[in-house]
């Protein structure tokens, strides 16, 4: 059997946690340059973030080594300016919506990243009670993906719209966010305007199928805070909402040119200082 297959058969994939049982052998791994190993609570998850085909390649010397993010559980909700993206360093998610409803983790990019071999996966098993969900999963990779990949726009605009940052997080904080994204295209996205002159921006909420379809409650709350987010945006001096091409629509609607032609919105993005 190759390595990879038996890596595989024991379950291992992006967004597994590291076992209590396995946490002693890897301990010595868990340090840093001149310190102690980094000690792991039992209320912590050890995730692995490496992509699933990494992980189970078949042969050892191809990957011989996996990713591993150290999490934190912290009590409350995803602290703003730590949640949905908003920081390429800080990351507060929920990892699994279905097993661990009330569980929200925290993590930093890089003082919480850690490298194993991944020789040690093969004799041992994944947590079998804790492992985060596909939303989760994809959430944590596209955070990643955020520290070489941002989109970053003008200076001028994040300092127009912020004055309005808190207000375009209460509106988002209207739905799950696991259920719809936000999109926007900015017309003058590589420019730096004028005092006088506007950006004129297209705002999109782009709704998962399933709750499009059968979710009413979710549809009436996401519409009401697309309404109070493009109301927002619209407010801010040097910024003009394209209300007519702006709307709510269902993912299967949103095509591949429209995404594209649109960044996904987070507080991340707002620009090369920030």
């Amino acid at each position: 059997m190759a390595f990879g297959d038996d890596v595989a058969q024991r379950g291992w994939c992006t967004g597994s946690v590291v076992s209590a049982e396995m946490l002693l052998l890897l301990q010595p791994h868990l340090a840093r340059h001149g310190h102690l190993p980094t000690q792991v609570a039992e209320d912590d998850w050890l995730v692995v973030v490496s992509q699933t085909c990494d992980i189970v390649a078949p042969k050892l010397e191809a990957e011989p080594l996996v990713e591993v993010l150290l999490c934190r559980r912290i009590l409350g909700k995803p602290r703003k300016g730590r949640r949905n993206l908003e920081s390429t360093r800080y990351l507060d998610f929920r990892p699994n919506r279905e097993t661990h409803t009330e569980v929200v983790l925290a993590a930093h990019a890089v003082a919480d990243r850690y490298v194993i071999p991944r020789e040690l996966l093969k004799d041992n098993a994944p947590d079998q009670v804790r492992f985060l969900d596909g939303v989760a999963a994809s959430r944590v990779l596209a955070w990643y993906a955020l520290r070489a990949g941002r989109p970053s726009w003008p200076n001028q605009f994040a300092d127009r719209i912020r004055s309005a940052t808190a207000a375009l997080e209460d509106a988002l904080n209207l739905f799950s966010d696991d259920i719809a994204e936000v999109r926007v295209a900015i017309k003058e996205k590589d420019r730096e305007l004028k005092d006088w002159e506007s950006y004129h921006v297209a705002v999109f909420f782009v709704v998962d199928e399933d709750t499009w379809n059968g979710n009413i409650k979710g549809r009436e709350a996401i519409n009401a805070a697309f309404a109070k987010f493009v109301g927002e945006l619209d407010a801010c001096a040097g910024i003009e909402v394209n209300q007519e091409l702006s709307g709510v629509l269902p993912g299967n609607e949103f095509t591949w040119q429209d995404t594209k032609q649109t960044d996904l919105w987070d507080f991340a993005n707002l620009s090369y200082r920030d």
